[in-house]
């Protein structure tokens, strides 16, 4: 990426965007655009950093630029409308809430404007909403700096999810452990907050777990054998298949801050891969051996 790259973008947007949204005014040396929305005396405005959409060009052909910022522009300006209506619902910053999804879940279904993230290791990542009405709207880069909410004072929207679950407790189901709310989608945060939700993954060995749906965690001890891993594996499966909040089909081995990934086979039923390191191992001491030798001598 260089500077003129970035400069020709910028020089783009400053001579579309007044065609396709008249009234908005382009900051080049600043990299902003002002935009407005609203309806009769209403009418409300924001300045708006581009880039987001400058460095998504720079991702593509330069016969895609224009497209790319027209449907940039009119999705700040959309996401300006849902701001507006958001305050009608009262404090936004304490509405806010944040839910673990599968890695890539965001690039796969996010539209022209960026989600706001929280990074979350190798397999899972972290996506902002709030709360408006019955409704969770996912909260994008856009939204958050039109809204305030990434200013210092503004409430962690992970710590008002976890104050949301912790009161979750774990069931028993077939030998495995359970954390479920049915509807709610918070409950795939017991991840992040494994301290106080799931402490065993903090003791030995740890817990290989599944996450199949947001509104379920499923766990058991990592160094349980061999058929624990998979009853988890079976009902990690057969939850993610009917769910329709869809997590994780996978299992992982948690072990404190650690995360990695547990191959499960694709068969009926399906049969987890335990780690070696997981596995029952022979204790063969220098003391046993000993004693097998002499033993050996004596017969002899």
């Amino acid at each position: 990426m260089t500077d003129t790259s970035d400069s020709t973008v910028v020089e783009m947007i400053a001579e579309l965007a007044p065609i396709w949204l008249p009234g908005c005014v382009v900051d080049v040396a600043q990299r902003t655009v002002e935009v407005g929305w609203g309806r009769g005396a209403l009418q409300m405005s924001a300045v708006v950093g581009v880039g987001e959409i400058v460095d998504r060009c720079l991702q593509l052909p330069t016969a895609r630029w224009a497209e790319q910022i027209e449907a940039w522009l009119h999705a700040v300006v959309a996401e300006g409308e849902l701001a507006t209506e958001e305050h009608r619902f009262g404090d936004v910053a304490e509405r806010q809430r944040a839910v673990l999804v599968q890695r890539g879940w965001s690039a796969r279904t996010a539209g022209p404007v960026a989600d706001a993230l929280i990074p979350f290791g190798d397999h899972f990542e972290v996506v902002v909403f709030v709360g408006t009405g019955d409704q969770f709207r996912r909260l994008t880069v856009v939204r958050r700096s039109m809204l305030g909410l990434g200013d210092p004072d503004v409430p962690s929207p992970v710590q008002l999810s976890l104050a949301a679950i912790s009161d979750l407790r774990p069931e028993q189901q077939n030998g495995i452990s359970v954390l479920r709310r049915d509807g709610d989608p918070l409950v795939s945060m017991a991840v992040v907050d494994r301290d106080n939700l799931l402490p065993e993954a903090s003791l030995g060995a740890g817990v290989l777990i599944g996450v199949p749906r947001l509104s379920e965690v499923l766990y058991c001890a990592a160094d349980a054998g061999q058929e624990p891993p998979d009853t988890l594996a079976g009902m990690v499966a057969e939850s993610y298949r009917s769910a329709t909040d869809q997590c994780s089909p996978d299992l992982y081995w948690l072990q404190g801050d650690q995360m990695v990934q547990v191959p499960v086979t694709l068969g009926t039923p399906p049969t987890a891969l335990v780690p070696a390191a997981l596995k029952p191992q022979p204790r063969r001491t220098w003391l046993r051996h000993l004693f097998s030798r002499q033993s050996g001598d004596l017969g002899g």
